[in-house]
């Protein structure tokens, strides 16, 4: 036997805040100290299995794969380390951590059967051998009890302190001896040196504030102090050779199997593909009128055999499956995303509602026979529908084939400075003082105490906090994954795989993104108000009106045109075709932002630089400007007779800044250029304006994609607008600003936005009358439990009805909110007489009383109303002009407001003042003004002075011109303001 010099109980951070020790810190010490192993135990979970591997194998170090449990024993809760010595054992290992992770509180009993596979050991680095040192019968006797169950168990011994050393260590050589036992090194590592202690004291700090700190080291020993801490155990290190031998595993070698599609009569995958698609083909062609087939034959064929050689037919008809249960299940599945668009097998199955042809997108792009790397189809769902599609997938290929993954959240710097500076019992001034000076660069140098706190953070940086979800991956394999990927609980009964995404990748596993997209329910929910009486496929992408939409800017709630940045470029470019959506897409975009402006002079005429014929064909579309990928992958193929799949590769190449490959495929291109007898110097021009644009290039596919989204929600707010706003408003019910933000837009465009009605009103605003009608998910004080059990409840009759239907679901506070919510209206009363009718316990005793009449009272004050109308909508739907204001407007003899006006005359109420400081340092002011139609009015500065004084006055009169800079409505200049006499 060899030495095998090591410790055995080594905790990266993946030991959620429990080390601060990252994988590459370990590894990198094992191979300066020339250790013979490390050995990774994290706390019951295998996070870092798979970045481990690839470690050992860059600092050929073997690695020694494990984990800690706590498991109660004889009523004890004993920390075992659990290690897996080959392949087998792996497996094992696996299946178990995966059980305790999703069973934290399993017996131990239940797990004996697969410890028996592996090698477990019991550290002496823990509470129960600690408290019972005095007692060493007792840890004999549950030492002796694990022996008797465990096939491969050993004794750790830590030696960590003198105590360790003097009372724990010769109890345990003493019980291994009479057992004849072995005992292996498990000094525990979780820190780096002892520098680092104060870090891994801050993050244990954070994980629980009970935390006390304990006078251990735990920081990487090197070769030479494990050699001194255990001079005295003089076979421990043999020992290590004796259980473990020279460890090796294979898993990041091997291969993993796609899942198999079962097909009808067992028909082999390609063959089946070939006849779906191509079936698709047919009818794709029959629905947009395409004659010329010839084309679209060729590259099916193409794409087929491609994908058929790179063994991913099952991949297609898994997709291609789950695909169609959406479709045939109400649910709406995006046009596609990503590169997938670019692919006509697809699109003719029904994965994508791209026409790649058309729309000149390159399949190569997407799957590429000289680049072995995984398909990617991403797929979009409504958000409130997109679990119905995993659980379908979950159900077909079951619950052990269909996992998530996890994500990590890292400490950083700025975030864990506060928990730092409470460790250095700093106040709270004071923490903000150097959190406010480190973020802004202009910390003092000479100020220790905020310098030691900077220094300590940045040792903080990039460990994990906690774990989560992937927001969309799935893994889906045709193994049994209980044995192959570690797994936690995951949500909705899903597990979830310990490792992440790039991982999974990595290591060869099927993901596919199933993506919740809430416009996507949003176009769904806008169908099915106007009764699904139309088809996206129908949606003509020429409409006149849409694209005046479009131009005007008025894109609130339309699908990424929305942000303020995209309107002023839309006001600048006015779309007037389907292209310029398509291109919106790609150039709004930090690095491509730059070519905007370019790109709409030369939109609208002005004339640019002309490269070559065949180049001016490709970049014809974009004006001269390398807008797509595919744009350079064409330029490679046409101009220098490139494979597309190379030209894929070497795009790839340039834009990651690549500088070898860079020059030398340029002597390459330019060489190539040449032999089909082009201009060198022409050549090298060309090239020279691929590589200035490579970086900045976008994914057409994506592009054309998403603008089928865009344009079909600018083409439902045109034409739908009622049912268009009515959605918007439910999904933003709770954001009261925004809320009224899109009732003005509504009100406006000339629809009335009716308050709730409690016979009438469900869950979401809704297409009503002449207008929309809030639901009573609106009310605030009335909560969403509530209001489904009226629902359920409607109608109502009458008042008493109404109270004797409700009473056991509302109470009188609830029922004063839905007055003030104008909801109670419909009963013929007013909010006077409600509120003094609303007591629940006398509601039907009139029926007894022959005479009995209902006192008429006098309504409230119309302040009153409106105040209480905006504590429980948030803004005024009802009670916007008051008969003050009515009756002024009559007197002076002015027409009502219409938001056609260029210039207005009216009386209303100054809402709100907000008066800024020009740059020339005049005063100016923004109004916020009601006559029953809100305005948005400017003062400017000459105006201001004239008459700031009326700017406090409740009710004031007032002309102005509208604002021509403003594409909306209600925005107008004061010309004049007068004092108005109630």
């Amino acid at each position: 036997m060899t030495n095998l010099i090591g410790s055995l109980y080594t905790q990266s951070s993946y030991s959620i805040l429990k080390s601060t020790l990252h994988l590459e810190t370990i590894f990198k010490h094992a191979k300066q100290e020339n250790l013979d192993f490390v050995a990774i135990t994290d706390d019951n979970n295998l996070h870092g299995l798979y970045k481990a591997l690839v470690l050992s194998k860059k600092y050929q170090i073997p690695l020694i794969l494990g984990f800690q449990k706590t498991f109660k024993v004889l009523g004890y809760d004993l920390d075992l380390l659990i290690y897996a010595q080959n392949d087998e054992a792996l497996k094992s290992l696996i299946e178990l951590n995966s059980l305790t992770a999703r069973t934290p509180d399993i017996p131990f009993e239940s797990c004996v059967q697969l410890l028996n596979k592996l090698i477990i050991v019991l550290p002496s680095t823990q509470s129960f051998i600690y408290q019972h040192y005095e007692m060493s019968e007792r840890i004999y006797e549950v030492i002796s009890s694990l022996h008797k169950s465990l096939k491969n168990f050993y004794l750790g011994l830590g030696n960590a302190t003198d105590f360790e050393v003097d009372k724990i260590t010769p109890i345990l050589k003493k019980i291994a001896l009479n057992e004849d036992l072995k005992y292996l090194p498990t000094y525990q590592q979780s820190y780096e040196d002892e520098e680092n202690k104060t870090t891994y004291d801050i993050v244990n700090t954070i994980k629980d504030s009970q935390f006390k700190s304990l006078n251990v080291s735990m920081h990487l020993l090197s070769k030479n102090e494990l050699v001194k801490k255990y001079e005295q155990e003089k076979n421990i290190f043999k020992n290590v050779d004796a259980v473990f031998g020279r460890v090796n595993y294979t898993y990041i070698d091997n291969t993993q199997s796609l899942p198999v599609f079962p097909t009808k009569d067992n028909v082999e995958s390609h063959i089946y593909l070939y006849a779906l698609a191509h079936k698709g083909l047919e009818k794709r062609l029959e629905n947009s009128g395409v004659r010329k087939s010839t084309d679209y034959i060729q590259r099916l064929n193409e794409e087929l055999e491609v994908i058929h050689q790179m063994g991913y037919d099952d991949y297609f008809l898994i997709v291609y499956d789950f695909v169609r249960f959406a479709k045939t299940n109400d649910i709406l599945v995006g046009p596609g995303r990503g590169s997938a668009a670019g692919s006509l097998v697809a699109y003719c199955l029904g994965i994508t509602e791209v026409d790649p042809i058309q729309y000149d997108l390159l399949f190569e792009r997407f799957l590429n026979i000289d680049r072995k790397s995984m398909p990617d189809i991403d797929l979009d769902f409504p958000d409130v529908k997109r679990d119905l599609v995993i659980d379908y997938v979950k159900e077909k290929y079951g619950l052990n084939h269909v996992v998530t993954m996890t994500t990590f959240t890292n400490l950083t710097t700025k975030t864990s400075m506060r928990d730092i500076a409470r460790q250095m019992n700093l106040s709270q001034e004071r923490i903000n003082a150097i959190i406010a000076s480190h973020t802004k660069g202009i910390l003092d140098e000479s100020d220790r105490e905020a310098q030691k706190l900077v220094k300590v953070a940045s040792t903080i940086e990039g460990i994990p906090r906690q774990t989560g979800t992937h927001p969309a991956g799935i893994i889906l394999s045709k193994q049994d994954l209980t044995t192959l990927v570690p797994l936690m609980n995951g949500p909705k009964d899903i597990y979830q795989s310990q490792l992440e995404a790039s991982d999974l990748e990595s290591l060869g596993f099927l993901k596919i993104d199933f993506l919740g997209l809430k416009n996507l329910t949003m176009i769904e929910d806008i169908l099915k108000l106007e009764q699904n009486k139309l088809k996206l496929s129908d949606m003509p992408l020429d409409d006149k009106k849409t694209f005046e939409l479009l131009s005007n800017a008025d894109v609130e709630g339309v699908f990424q045109l929305e942000s303020q940045g995209m309107r002023n470029v839309i006001r600048k470019l006015r779309p007037s075709h389907f292209e310029d959506i398509v291109a919106l897409l790609a150039l709004f975009r930090p690095g491509p932002m730059q070519f905007i402006d370019d790109y709409i002079k030369r939109r609208h005429g002005d004339t640019y630089e002309k490269l070559d014929s065949d180049i001016d064909e490709i970049l014809k579309p974009t004006y001269g400007i390398i807008v797509y990928q595919e744009q350079i992958m064409k330029i490679f193929q046409v101009y220098a007779g490139y494979k597309l799949s190379e030209a894929d590769i070497i795009r790839r190449a340039i834009s990651k800044k690549n500088r070898d490959m860079i020059d030398r495929e340029k002597a390459r291109f330019i060489e190539k250029s040449v032999r089909l007898n082009r201009d060198a110097e022409t050549a090298e021009k060309i090239y020279n304006h691929i590589e200035k644009f490579a970086d900045y290039g976008f994914n057409r596919s994506h592009s054309v994609a998403y603008a089928f989204i865009a344009y079909y929600m600018a083409y439902l707010k045109t034409h739908y607008y009622a049912s268009f706003i009515s959605v918007l408003m439910s999904q933003n019910t709770s954001n009261t600003a925004y809320l009224k933000e899109l009732v003005l837009d509504a009100q406006n465009k000339g629809l009335v936005v009716y308050p709730p009605n409690i016979n009438l009103s469900k869950l979401d605003f809704i297409p009503y009358k002449s207008g929309i009608l809030a639901p009573l998910t609106m009310i605030k004080g009335i909560g969403l439990t509530t209001a489904k059990k009226i629902v359920e409840l409607q109608p109502f009759d009458s008042y008493d009805h109404f109270k004797e239907k409700v009473f056991k679901v509302l109470n009188e506070k609830s029922i004063e909110i839905l007055i003030h919510a104008n909801a109670l209206d419909v009963f013929g009363l007013n909010h006077k007489e409600l509120l003094d009718q609303n007591n629940l316990n006398q509601t039907g005793f009139e029926q007894f009383l022959d005479d009995y009449k209902k006192t008429r009272l006098e309504e409230l004050p119309f302040n009153t109303l409106k105040e209480k109308e905006i504590e429980v909508l948030g803004f005024n739907l009802k009670y916007l002009k008051d008969e003050v204001l009515i009756r002024l407007n009559e007197t002076h003899k002015l027409k009502p407001l219409s938001l056609k006006e260029q210039s207005i005359r009216t009386i209303g109420m100054i809402e709100s003042v907000k008066i800024i400081t020009t740059k020339k340092g005049d005063e100016m002011a923004f109004i916020t003004f009601s006559n029953g139609i809100s305005l948005d009015l400017t003062v400017f500065p000459n105006q201001y002075k004239s008459y700031k004084e009326l700017l406090s006055d409740t009710y004031v009169y007032i002309e102005a011109t509208k604002d021509q800079t403003q594409a909306v409505e209600n925005k107008y200049i004061i010309n004049k303001i007068k004092k108005v006499k109630v």
